[in-house]
């Protein structure tokens, strides 16, 4: 990631970087991230964001990478995916597609057993999950959304927020002490909100957040991904997993034919919430 570049020369420094030697870390940057913000490089190479935008210019005319709104995405990414860099407001992603993400709490909530032990993720969907298995006093819960935590306070299930620090305005709780926490559970399943879904896998805005949801996917028995059809083809900043890292993608459409072909050659069976006959295991 762009926050573990190497350093150059501590003789020379960053500022002094012939432009070939920069341009080789942005493509490495690029190679490993999928996407390089032109903030983000200059301020790790502590030169200025025009000199970096000169360097995707050079670079995109040699066909090594293609620019976007505030940096650039390898020049193999599909015409058809989108690229989403900043992340929306919770009050309006909560907002947006509503419906279709209460019914897909729905059909997560018939998924989940009795005396279940499982995970939930931060986010809008995770959050509906909450409310609908409110009523529920047989399950162990765990979450890094203090959202989800307030709702499931007044079950009389057993909830148990991973500590750490908090990030505004989610409500989520990350770093270090969280991802090391879950290490000492055992879950029989996790539910992970998604802001993406491409043929490469699973994607979120935030580094942190990610960080938790595969420590959340490593504890799990099974990983059910919550995940509307307005997010399909778009990626973001974070891979969360590849295709092959969950068994259940939850969603409110039949997926377009190359995810939908994607996803069976992962083994990942599709849920269409509300749509009985579109369950299918791949």
């Amino acid at each position: 990631m762009a926050d573990d570049l190497p350093s150059y020369d501590a003789t020379i420094g960053f500022g002094r970087m012939p432009a070939g030697a920069r341009q080789s870390l942005i493509l490495d940057v690029v190679e490993m991230d999928g996407f390089v913000s032109v903030s983000q490089i200059a301020a790790n190479l502590n030169v200025s964001e025009m000199t970096i935008r000169r360097d995707l210019v050079a670079l995109e005319e040699r066909g090594l990478l293609a620019r976007t709104h505030g940096g650039a995405v390898s020049a193999a990414t599909s015409p058809r995916e989108v690229f989403d860099l900043e992340e929306p407001a919770f009050k309006r992603r909560r907002h947006r597609n509503a419906r279709e993400k209460a019914a897909i709490a729905t059909a997560a909530a018939l998924l989940i057993g009795p005396s279940e032990t499982i995970g939930l993720d931060v986010g809008t969907s995770t959050l509906s999950l909450a409310e609908s298995i409110v009523e529920r006093g047989d399950l162990r819960v765990f979450t890094n959304s203090l959202r989800a935590a307030m709702v499931l306070s007044a079950s009389k299930s057993p909830v148990y927020v991973l500590g750490g620090e908090v990030r505004n305005p989610e409500q989520s709780v990350v770093g270090s002490r969280a991802v090391g926490e879950l290490a000492n559970y055992n879950l029989d399943r996790v539910f992970i909100g998604v802001s993406g879904l491409i043929e490469a896998g699973f994607f979120d805005y935030s580094i942190e957040d990610t960080e938790v949801k595969r420590a959340f996917i490593e504890r799990a028995g099974q990983t059910v991904i919550l995940c509307d059809s307005s997010k399909f083809d778009h990626r973001s900043l974070a891979r969360v997993c590849d295709l092959a890292g969950a068994q259940i993608l939850i969603t409110d459409a039949p997926p377009p034919p190359h995810l939908a072909q994607a996803l069976q050659t992962a083994r990942v069976e599709v849920i269409v919430a509300g749509v009985a006959a579109e369950r299918r295991t791949g």
